[in-house]
């Protein structure tokens, strides 16, 4: 009898266990209205890009105060917050929550998708997959809805995106991530073949098997392909990658054109992004983007408020200084980005070409610039860019969590914008779900 009863103790334990993975830890309403209040009124005096959101702040603010006094639990409140912030749609701001909500840390996958051109395919699979469900498999509905009438109500509602495709490839990389190991999405795939099938679709707590394992990541990579050196460059965060840079110039100078590879790279310090382009290049000084950022003077504020409404142009300047203030689009026209070329090494010549993805971002973005600015130096290949940089402001909020509000406005030096847009490459490729096969096959 007591060995019954262990077992059942045991399994209700494994049922709760295996259901939920999110902490049922809840906050105060008063941290709940201070978190909601932190983030609003930082958004409110730095955020640069109300002119593409075009919504009414306060009143937004005051829509969710009853919608996270609502929320039941700590997770539930930061989904409050990640909807709040989508509608700023900027991909340097956002919402991030406490790490230790997810008991355990981790989710898994079983199958990996990837968005092409706003059709989602499965590009990898876990080993116990592979013969139901084929690589190259397209995905047509969720939950009896198509991909993206399911966005449209599950996910986009909660990402903060500058540009479609970034909302598009953020939705995909979420997909099928829940709080409850025992949820269920029902999928209809379509095989290369054109065989329909079903999938039950979950997510897991523990790392699985795939049928091509991911390569570990790397900050760069070097190699001399039919003497063009390639060298793929993963991040620009840290100054190493001009160390690793250095260190491959012998080889460079021995070949016969060069290939930077942007593909796979977030962005990180602009700086390091020009180190290396000051190799390219007999040009004294690199100018990058140009840019701005909010002013706020409370006196100005006052002053501007006092007006009411008015007519702007029917103003002097100075009061048309003071009202622009109240309405928070007074701006510190910053300088250009100016990088002094100071390399000393000898300069590469060689025929240079740089590839791009939608993924290219951030500081990134910023050596396009820097590079569209050095008389057809290069040629650029690929998709448009993630189309976000800017200079993130980070603060903590309740329960461990933090936020990220997006401070400077950035242009090409002729104030031409590709924040929203992204920048189009010499030659634009889309992603083609046979190439990203072809590339498995051969690794």
């Amino acid at each position: 009898m007591k060995k019954l009863l262990i077992l059942i103790i045991f399994f209700q334990f494994f049922q709760v266990s295996a259901q939920s993975i999110i902490s049922k830890s809840n906050l105060t309403d008063q941290e709940k209205i201070y978190g909601l209040s932190k983030f609003w009124s930082e958004v409110a005096y730095n955020f640069a890009y109300f002119d593409k959101t075009k919504i009414n702040w306060d009143s937004t603010y005051n829509a969710f105060i009853p919608r996270v006094l609502a929320t039941k639990n700590t997770w539930d409140y930061y989904q409050e917050l990640e909807q709040f912030c989508a509608l700023l749609k900027d991909g340097h701001t956002g919402i991030f929550s406490p790490p230790d909500l997810i008991i355990g840390g981790s989710r898994y996958r079983e199958i990996e998708y990837g968005n092409f051109n706003k059709r989602i395919f499965v590009t990898n699979v876990r080993e116990g997959l592979k013969d139901k469900i084929p690589l190259g498999s397209e995905v047509l509905s969720i939950d009896g809805k198509t991909v993206e009438a399911y966005f449209k109500e599950k996910a986009f509602p909660y990402i903060s995106a500058s540009t479609e495709h970034q909302l598009w490839n953020d939705a995909t990389r979420q997909l099928f991530y829940g709080t409850d190991t025992t949820q269920i999405w029902k999928v209809e795939l379509k095989t290369p073949k054109g065989k329909l099938i079903n999938h039950d679709a979950r997510f897991f707590i523990q790392r699985l098997k795939f049928v091509t394992e991911k390569p570990a990541w790397k900050r760069s990579d070097f190699k001399i392909i039919d003497d063009i050196a390639y060298f793929q460059i993963n991040t620009f965060d840290n100054n190493a990658v001009i160390d690793d840079f250095k260190a491959i110039l012998p080889e460079i100078y021995k070949a016969k054109g060069v290939v930077i590879d942007l593909r796979k790279n977030g962005g990180g310090s602009s700086g390091n992004a020009a180190e290396i382009l000051k190799y390219f290049t007999e040009q004294k000084v690199l100018i990058g983007s140009k840019w701005k950022t909010r002013n706020h003077l409370a006196s100005h504020k006052a002053w501007g408020a006092s007006m009411g409404n008015v007519v702007l142009d029917s103003l002097p300047k100075s009061a048309q200084k003071n009202y622009k203030i109240f309405k928070g689009d007074y701006w510190y026209e910053g300088d250009y980005m100016i990088f002094q070329n100071d390399v000393k090494d000898k300069k590469i010549t060689l025929p240079l070409v740089v590839l791009t993805s939608n993924n290219t971002a951030s500081a990134a973005e910023d050596f396009l610039i820097i590079l569209e600015g050095l008389k057809n130096r290069a040629i650029t290949i690929g998709q448009k860019t993630y189309g976000s940089t800017g200079q993130p402001l980070h603060f903590s909020l309740p329960g461990g969590g933090g936020a990220r509000v997006c401070t400077k406005k950035d242009t090409y030096p002729d104030g031409r914008e590709f924040v929203g847009y992204g920048i189009k490459p010499t030659i634009e490729v889309e992603r083609n779900i046979n190439d990203v096969l072809l590339l498995i096959i051969v690794h």
